[in-house]
This record gives structure tokens, sequence and C-alpha cells, in this order.
């Protein structure tokens, strides 16, 4: 499959975003842990990316582990500013242009929840829509838990955001399937013995939370590469003047 026709992928397609004279190579190169005097050359190697973008989800997600349970990581990611939030997007981005699919769930729902948890609503859903759009139903056990974790942690975003229904609606599904309405809170979620495999989710042609109804997709991955993009400028704006 190829950037163009995988649902919701990044546009421009990969060489014409890798192409752009803005391009965050530097910080992409540093995200994942790639030596930036061959960064322009490696990010046009697809398989040793992928091999790259895995490694750093596995190091965000053990960093990701520790700061959760109180502990100080000493990871090169968990050093970055932008860590946690930041970071797991930018992972996600990483993983969505490169086409690493089963890289993208389980660091888009720890993402979805850190923006719930900082009362971003609209960002937190898209997330889990990222989640939900990486999934096959029923194809794995793990990724069943991941896709009905997200399911539970949109229903607290709609029951805050304002549409009771719509989250009753994904509630009952839950529970119809006999799955937790608190899954999400888990930081590894796991399905209980006499749950069903995730099925797709509870609205047919996907679920639009926004206010102007507009379908969820990989936009908001688009904003933060815009955001990388813009730092990146004022960043080289900065040290010529200091220059």
């Amino acid at each position: 499959m190829t950037d163009e026709h995988l649902p919701g992928a990044l546009t421009p397609t990969r060489s014409a975003a890798l192409s752009r004279p803005d391009f965050p190579v530097a910080r992409v190169a540093r995200r994942l842990g790639l030596d930036p005097a061959g960064a322009e050359v490696a990010l046009r190697n697809d398989e040793a990316m992928r091999a790259a973008i895995a490694r750093a989800v596995e190091e965000f997600l053990a960093a990701d582990d520790e700061r959760r349970s109180g502990r100080a990581s000493t990871s090169a990611l968990a050093q970055d500013p932008d860590f946690p939030t930041g970071v797991g997007m930018a992972l996600v981005g990483a993983a969505v242009l490169w086409e690493a699919r089963e890289l993208v769930p389980r660091v888009a729902l720890r993402v979805a929840t850190d923006h719930y948890e900082d009362g971003a609503d609209e960002l937190a859903a898209s997330y889990v829509a990222l989640v939900l759009e990486s999934v096959e139903p029923g194809e794995d056990r793990d990724d069943d838990a991941l896709a009905w974790a997200a399911q539970s942690l949109l229903v607290a975003v709609l029951q805050r955001s304002g549409e009771p229904a719509r989250a009753a609606e994904i509630a009952a599904d839950l529970a119809a399937h006999a799955i937790p309405l608190d899954l999400w809170r888990d930081e590894d979620p796991t399905l209980p013995d006499d749950s069903l495999a995730w099925h797709g989710g509870a609205f047919v042609g996907g679920i639009p939370p926004r206010r102007d109804e507009r379908s969820l997709s990989y936009e908001d991955v688009h904003d933060y590469m815009d955001r990388l993009l813009a730092d990146m400028r004022r960043e080289r704006e900065a040290e010529e003047d200091g220059a």
C-alpha cells in the first residue's frame, strides 16, 4: 500500500514531504536516535526508518511507564522538553508517514489519554480515531484491548464535551461486549476473559465528535508537524540572530 492509498495518510506523499526544504530533518533524526550526519540519507531508507521508529516507540513506552510509576527515566527521549505528549505525537506522525501502522495504536492511545487529562477533548478524540483506524477488528487480542480502551476513553471525552447520547451509545456497546468502561485508565490494557473481540467500533463509517461534524483523521498529526516546522524556523532564526 502506498502513501497515496493509505486511509487518512499524510499529504503530500512521504517523498514530497521529505523534499520540502523546511522538513525538520535534524529534529526527526534526534527523536529517532539517528546520526544527524547521515540523517538526510537515512530518512529515505524506508526499511531503516521503520526499524528506527520501532526502537524509538519501545524506548518511549518504557520511559513513559517509568514516568507513570514515579521513577526518573534516563532515556534520551524522556529528556526531551516535549516528553511525553509532544514526543508521542511526533512518533505517531513518523509511524504514519512511514506507514508503520502497527506502531500507531499503543502510542496514540497514550497521547489521547494525555490530551484528555489536559482538557484537550478534540485532540483526544482525534488520537482515539488514530488508534481505531490502525487496528484490524479481531486480528489480535492485544490490539483488541487497545481499540476497546480507546472506545472507553471516547465515552469519557463525549460525556465531558456535552454529547451524553452518543457517549451512552458507545457505553452500551462496551457493556454488550463485556468491556470495562474505565479500561482506558490501564497503562497496558488487557481484556477480561469474558470480553469479546473488537468489532470495529460503535459507529459505522467513523466517529465525528467535532462540532463541525468533520470526520476524524490524521489532521492533528499534520498540525503537529507544522508546529515542528515552525519551531525549527524559529530556532534557525534565533541562531542566525545570535551569530
